[in-house]
């Protein structure tokens, strides 16, 4: 896009990493925690053992987060190393 900085340009690269990276973390997270229930339904678990995994389940959340933080502090360094390199070159 014309007149788009190069930190949004680097921002939304490092974004669709981050949000390709985001639904394979939950797709397996989630495909566990449906047969992790089954198996629970299966072997009759209690309760105790179906609270873990809600709260595994908001792990999932937490993981989605960080690779969305990720992709912010990757496109921040990207921008910094490129100023940097129009700076001075890329080996001095």
């Amino acid at each position: 896009m014309p007149g788009e900085s190069a930190f949004i340009t680097a921002l939304r690269e490092h974004k669709r990493w981050a949000n390709a990276a985001s639904i394979v973390s939950i797709v397996l997270v989630i495909g566990l925690l449906c047969l992790t229930a089954y198996l629970a339904d299966s072997a009759k678990a209690d309760e105790a053992s179906r609270i873990g995994m809600y709260i595994a389940m908001v792990s999932v959340v937490i993981v989605v987060c960080i690779w969305q933080a990720a992709a912010f502090i990757a496109a921040s360094i990207e921008v910094a190393l490129r100023r940097r390199w129009a700076e001075r070159g890329p080996w001095e």
